[in-house]
């Protein structure tokens, strides 16, 4: 039975009085509103943790919250929220497979390549750039040499990446997760200039070297 918001509202101040079968009514009834909203927003598999995440928020706060909204209407803008931030943290994530899907050479960089299997050019080009950004900027050649590790060492795009930003923070304790996504996403644009520099110079010294042959 769908539940007016003139009746949420009754459920709620019964809640905020100390009746635990009104506040039960309430959160069953929030949920049932959130559910169809949430399945519309997001993927299939996430609709149940934005859904249990936005009724814990309302849950924590709702006797906080400006009593001239209306508890439907509040609670709407919550989950609102939630969903919001959940497509921001999709988008970090991409952030983070970004930069290997871009530079596969990143992504060859694990035991096979310090085994030697991969050409030495192709790493010894990207170890350049990387030295390159960090003469120009520091913070970014931090966050290259971290990620570049973390490859390294081999795992996951999740382990590789939760590893380098790990690193990071260990140089700049201030760091923030959000932080440091958004400096990789500008470092990687400048690395990326400077790869297809050193990729230009290369070629141009490859072809010199023909002729001169």
């Amino acid at each position: 039975m769908d539940i007016s918001a003139a009746s949420l509202d009754a459920l709620c101040e019964k809640s905020l009085a100390g009746d635990s079968r009104a506040e039960s009514a309430l959160f069953q009834a929030l949920r049932v509103r959130f559910l169809p909203i949430a399945k519309r927003r997001v993927q299939s598999d996430h609709v149940e943790d934005v859904v249990q995440d936005s009724l814990k928020i309302v849950f924590d706060r709702y006797g906080d919250r400006n009593q001239g909204a209306g508890i439907l209407v509040w609670g709407l803008t919550v989950l609102r929220n939630v969903i919001g931030n959940h497509y921001q943290s999709r988008d970090r994530e991409r952030e983070r497979l970004d930069f290997v899907d871009e530079y596969p050479a990143a992504a060859s960089l694990d035991q096979d390549m310090l085994a030697g299997t991969v050409a030495v050019e192709t790493r010894d080009l990207l170890l350049q750039a990387v030295a390159r950004l960090a003469q120009r900027t520091p913070r970014c050649g931090r966050i290259f040499r971290a990620l570049l590790a973390s490859l390294d060492r081999g795992g996951s795009p999740n382990q590789v990446s939760t590893r380098a930003l790990e690193a990071a923070q260990l140089e700049e304790p201030s760091l923030s997760r959000g932080s440091y996504y958004t400096a990789l996403h500008r470092c990687r644009a400048q690395l990326r200039q400077i790869m297809e520099r050193l990729s230009d110079d290369f070629g141009e010294n490859e072809g010199a070297n023909h002729v001169q042959a």
